[in-house]
């Protein structure tokens, strides 16, 4: 038996043995319906190669995503082949709530950077000056980002930040985007996080720029709020602590930015790489007036 309907999985939550009750949507529907069968703990399917190494041996597993379809069933497969008693609801949340089971609000936590992932930075290799570049790029991202008021994962704009220079641990030429991604992905970090990697050179290039400089031929585009918030921030953090231009506060970094980076190539790179951070700058400027 790999599934249970939703009278058997009320019946096993009445019993004193109770199982391991895992929500399994994928985040954004997680965060779309802030609803949960009550006693559950949400965790993220991209992930899981993270956090099935927790689950006791002991205990049968209950999973279940939004209307038990791939997402539970394929996160059944992988815990059983990890020997664990893992069965899916059928139906999922939709069913367990219009057959009138208790359900518990979900309180969503703000994001905060995390410890873990800076060890991993640093079992990864990356040096100390990389890291506290890295922690300096994550919190100015999730300042910016608070400070728009717009509806964004902040879980990506931290990560996303925090691990873009993961593949500095093996280099620092221009490949290193490339390279972190697939460290990152090797790792087990979401896709989305991966792709930050990868996407930050120069800003997100086009596949022209990408033929250019002998990097794999797509496109780099930034194409989330997100990813431009990142990269903005990872500009910012350079000009404020690099020493070339005299900043008395950080927000000067913002006010001067399209004079900094048209008058210092260290910056602006090329006329192609000025455009894309000028666009970002206009951008993320408006959503902050607004």
């Amino acid at each position: 038996m790999t599934s249970i309907d939703i009278q058997a999985l009320n019946n096993m939550l009445g019993a004193g043995d109770a199982p391991v009750l895992l929500d399994v949507r994928r985040k954004a529907d997680y965060e779309a319906t802030p609803q949960k069968i009550t006693g559950a703990v949400w965790r993220d399917p991209e992930n899981i190669d993270r956090w099935v190494k927790d689950l006791p041996s002991d205990r049968p597993v209950v999973l279940y995503c939004v209307k038990g379809g791939p997402v539970s069933q394929s996160s059944v497969e992988r815990l059983r082949r990890e020997g664990l008693n893992a069965v899916w609801v059928e139906g999922g949340l939709k069913a367990w709530i219009e057959g009138g089971h208790p359900v518990q609000a979900v309180q969503p936590k703000p994001y905060s950077i995390q410890p873990a992932d800076i060890d991993l930075l640093r079992k990864a290799g990356v040096s100390e000056a990389d890291i506290d570049h890295s922690v300096k790029v994550a919190e100015k991202a999730l300042e910016i980002a608070a400070r728009t008021h717009a509806d964004l994962d902040m879980e990506l704009v931290g990560r996303g930040a925090l691990f873009h220079d993961l593949g500095k641990a093996r280099t620092h030429e221009i490949e290193h985007g490339k390279v972190g991604a697939e460290m990152g992905l090797a790792l087990g970090l979401p896709n989305a996080v991966t792709a930050v990697m990868e996407k930050h050179i120069r800003g997100g290039l086009t596949s022209e720029e990408a033929v250019e400089l002998g990097l794999p031929v797509k496109d780099y585009t930034l194409g989330s709020l997100e990813e431009r918030i990142i990269i903005y921030a990872d500009r910012l953090v350079d000009i404020i602590t690099d020493g070339i231009v005299a900043i008395q506060a950080e927000e000067e970094a913002e006010a001067r930015f399209e004079e900094i980076l048209q008058t210092i190539p260290k910056y602006g790179k090329n006329d192609r790489t000025l455009e894309r951070y000028l666009g970002y700058h206009r951008e993320i400027q408006g959503l902050l007036a607004g």
